[in-house]
């Protein structure tokens, strides 16, 4: 009898595929990712297929890595291919973080007051690293409260793995995307280029790695780059320490090598049998999660040189005071969110720069009352008045801000001496 099943590909551990389908049944499992190379280039290249349907129905749960390599070989496929890929059964999350669209800091809709983490981006040089960076730096900040020295980590791991990107995959395009899990206070990032691959870059220099595996290793030694006039090669290196220091883990595959970095135990692996796109796309994966709130010196990270934090300087006055203006903030002074978001700001700032922050209120005429209490008020109540007063002067609070203010303040205090 005739069955109108379509004709079965292949049967993998994370999906499945099917005539021109292919359902992925994770996107938790690294184990996906060449798993899906093998299933498009299978699909295209052998079987000729224009388009390719993707099917989210089983997707539940999503992490950094595997998700952006996913993404960015779909996005390889659709952009430099011309493959048309149809997703079906999107599931809403999926929809809301650009999986199947990555985001372009260039053309997104978005402003600078959205939250960067939870969605893929897609970036094509310096000036869209830039603009990512501080997105990333200020999302983290009004997510949650960070320990010393970890938001100039997380700067400078961003910047420079996404810089390695643009000066050494030799394709003008990469992918980012970054996840905190508020529960454990642990940041989740994936950097991702379908370009040449750690050993294709290193391969011509004078240090002549064997194979992915030694160029890897190299990467993560300080000094160590192609061109010397194009770089220092300090970048991996002082990823490499700041996870150290931390506790928290790395994870690099590049080609047919990898590096993995957990509990403070190094290990490289060699991948002979994984899946590539095509030797001149051996493609680079950068994982790292890093504790947010285990505080960590960057100037023993870096060998004695700290970073300067250029959003910090853009803070200070002429008399080099610390000051946040309230007005400035996208998120506005409507709403409780918006006053847990500053709230978290300001505590990082003040957690960073050990002096106080002025909070000025020139310009803003009024603010809601769950505002008040959730910016104002919850600081109070966790410093008490007069710590509060030397951490947070406030300054150019109109009569009517004032007076929301000061009955927040009563509230909260009445309901204290109640319990």
């Amino acid at each position: 009898m005739y069955s109108n099943k379509p004709r079965q590909y292949f049967w993998n551990t994370c999906s499945r595929a099917y005539g021109n389908k292919i359902i992925p049944l994770t996107l938790t499992d690294q184990r996906i990712v060449p798993e899906i190379i093998n299933s498009l280039k299978r699909l295209h290249f052998k079987f000729g297929h224009k388009k390719i349907i993707f099917d989210l129905e089983r997707i539940q749960r999503v992490f950094p890595y595997p998700a952006l390599p996913v993404a960015g070989y779909l996005y390889y496929f659709k952009n430099e291919l011309d493959v048309d890929i149809e997703f079906v059964n999107i599931p809403t999350y999926l929809k809301k973080i650009h999986f199947l669209s990555p985001d372009d800091i260039d053309k997104t809709t978005t402003g600078l007051g959205t939250n960067f983490l939870d969605r893929v981006w897609v970036f094509h040089s310096s000036d869209d690293v830039h603009i990512l960076v501080n997105g990333f730096l200020k999302s983290i900040r009004k997510n949650c409260i960070v320990e010393e020295g970890m938001l100039q980590a997380c700067e400078w791991g961003l910047n420079e793995i996404m810089d390695n990107v643009i000066m050494h995959s030799n394709e003008n395009t990469g992918f980012i995307m970054g996840q905190v899990l508020k529960e454990s206070q642990i940041l989740k990032v994936c950097i991702f280029d379908y370009g040449q691959g750690i050993y294709q870059s290193l391969r011509d220099s004078i240090y002549r790695p064997r194979n992915a595996s030694d160029a890897i290793s190299l990467a993560i030694q300080e000094g160590v780059t192609r061109d010397k006039k194009i770089g220092q090669g300090n970048g991996m290196w002082g990823l490499y320490n700041i996870i150290n220091l931390n506790d928290g883990s790395l994870q690099i595959i590049s080609g047919k090598g990898g590096l993995r970095f957990v509990n403070k135990n190094k290990s490289t692996e060699s991948y002979q049998r994984i899946i590539m796109l095509s030797p001149k796309h051996q493609s680079t994966a950068i994982n790292f999660d890093l504790r947010l709130n285990r505080g960590i010196s960057m100037k023993e990270a870096l060998g004695g040189y700290e970073p300067l934090d250029l959003f910090i300087e853009s803070l200070a006055d002429e008399y080099d005071r610390i000051v946040y203006r309230i007005i400035d903030q996208a998120s506005g002074t409507g709403t409780r969110q918006s006053g847990l978001r500053i709230r978290n700001e300001i505590v990082n700032i003040y957690k960073s720069v050990k002096k106080p922050v002025i909070l000025d209120f020139e310009g803003v005429g009024i603010i809601a009352s769950s505002f008040a209490d959730e910016l104002i008020g919850k600081l109070v109540q966790e410093l008490g008045i007069f710590q509060f007063q030397a951490a947070f002067p406030m300054k150019n609070m109109n009569a009517i801000i004032q007076s929301i203010v000061q009955r927040s303040l009563s509230q909260r205090l009445s309901e204290n001496l109640a319990t």
